[in-house]
């Protein structure tokens, strides 16, 4: 067995290209590395492929979201293992070795996690504490840095690309363990992650609104997808009618920013109650300083 040889790591870029070094840097050179360019930066891919040997940088015909990013990648990948990881996580010396010895012990497995620093497991992400000495079997973990055994995850499927942005971890954590593997936490393979820091986009608007509307939309598909209609409406609707009175709050208050963002709560929502796709994108031409 080797690490070299055995695993490939994927990173998802978004107008990353001031940042997306960072995390590469930190991975021995002898290990492969995908780059998913989602903002279709051609001058990125030649800069990281000239700079780093290890790095291959792919380029979607369409941004297809963090999930779809993945997806992508993990078409091209061949070896025993894949390690996701978010821009804006940092790992330790020993992070990914202790993550490669403890997979190779481990049976029945699907996703390995990191212990994230300042992360509070609460006690509904545990289906059994101590499963093994500093391992458990979770339901939930965070998505900033997966560790997937590949057979299994080809069992599984891959990320449902219907979903843009958020509980797309969710959505692949319920389908694996409906199929009877473990998602695993392993205490000693330590992390840190920076949160809302994979993007040079800072603070924008744009985001923003982005955001509310896919957390919306991705609230309701995936309850609907798993649990049926009612619980989605169960899960939605307080948050639809309080959207609404902010929206005409803010209206009022000629708040226009916020007037967006409750706006894009509603139609986040209601483009879900009615089927229709997650379409709502970022206006990244307004937002991106070139």
């Amino acid at each position: 067995m080797s690490l070299k040889k055995d695993l490939t790591i994927i990173f998802v870029s978004f107008y990353s290209k001031n940042i997306i070094e960072k995390p590469i840097n930190q991975i021995d050179k002898s290990i492969p590395i995908i780059v998913v360019e989602n903002s279709r930066d051609k001058n990125l891919k030649t800069k990281l492929e000239k700079k780093y040997s290890n790095v291959k940088v792919l380029i979607p015909e369409k941004n297809t979201g963090n999930g779809g990013g993945i997806n992508y990648g993990l078409k091209s990948v061949n070896t025993k293992y894949v390690l996701y990881l978010d821009i804006d996580v940092n790992l330790t010396s020993s992070t990914i070795d202790v993550l490669y010895n403890h997979a190779n012990k481990l049976d029945n497995f699907f996703i390995l996690g990191p212990s994230v620093n300042n992360f509070e497991y609460k006690e509904e992400f545990y289906l059994k504490k101590n499963i093994f000495p500093n391992i458990h079997s979770m339901n939930f973990i965070t998505g900033c840095a997966l560790f997937f055994k590949k057979d299994v995850l080809d069992l599984v499927g891959f990320f449902d690309e219907k979903i843009f942005l958020y509980y797309e971890e969710n959505d692949i954590y319920l389908r694996g363990l409906k199929k009877k593997f473990n998602i695993f936490l392993i205490d000693n393979a330590k992390i840190d992650h920076l949160g809302n820091q994979s993007t040079d986009i800072i603070n924008s608007e744009d985001v923003e609104i982005n955001r509310n509307w896919h957390l919306m939309w991705s609230t309701f598909y995936f309850h609907k997808k798993h649990y049926g209609l009612i619980k989605a409406y169960e899960k939605t609707i307080f948050k639809f009618f309080s959207a609404i009175i902010k929206l005409i709050f803010f209206s009022i208050t000629f708040n226009k920013i916020k007037q967006k963002i409750y706006l894009a709560r509603i139609s986040g929502i209601i483009n879900a109650m009615i089927g229709r796709d997650s379409w709502f994108r970022t206006n990244t031409k307004n937002i991106i300083d070139n």
